[in-house]
Parts: C-alpha cells; sequence; structure tokens
C-alpha cells in the first residue's frame, strides 16, 4: 500500500510539473496584441475583435464541463 501512495504522489507531482511547464510557455504575454478571432454576437452578427482596435473592450470567456 505505501508503494502504491508514492507511485500515486510521484504520478501526481509529475502531471502538475508538466501542466505548469506546459502553462507558462504557451499563451499570450501581457503586453503582446492578442490574435485576432471572429464570434457570433447574440443577434447572429459576425464580430471580430479587430472591429474594436483602439477602444476599451472586456471579454469574460467561460465554459463548464
Amino acid at each position: 500500500m505505501d508503494r502504491l501512495i508514492r507511485l500515486g504522489l510521484i504520478i501526481v507531482l509529475v502531471l502538475g510539473f508538466t501542466f505548469a511547464v506546459s502553462c507558462s510557455t504557451s499563451g499570450i504575454k501581457a503586453g503582446h496584441t492578442a490574435p485576432d478571432f471572429t464570434l457570433a454576437d447574440l443577434d447572429g452578427n459576425q464580430v471580430s475583435l479587430s472591429d474594436f482596435r483602439g477602444k476599451a473592450i472586456f471579454l469574460n470567456f467561460w465554459a463548464t464541463w
């Protein structure tokens, strides 16, 4: 049983380290321009991020499982 706990702990640590490294090396860095994307608004119109260039905007991305 003690060996199983150690193995589980090692697996969790390796996965946690892998996740932390992948999060820190990918994505958008502070001060860089966000990539342009297009989404549909609530009325079904296509809206691009570049449509708001020079304006302050607030993006709220969320999802459920």
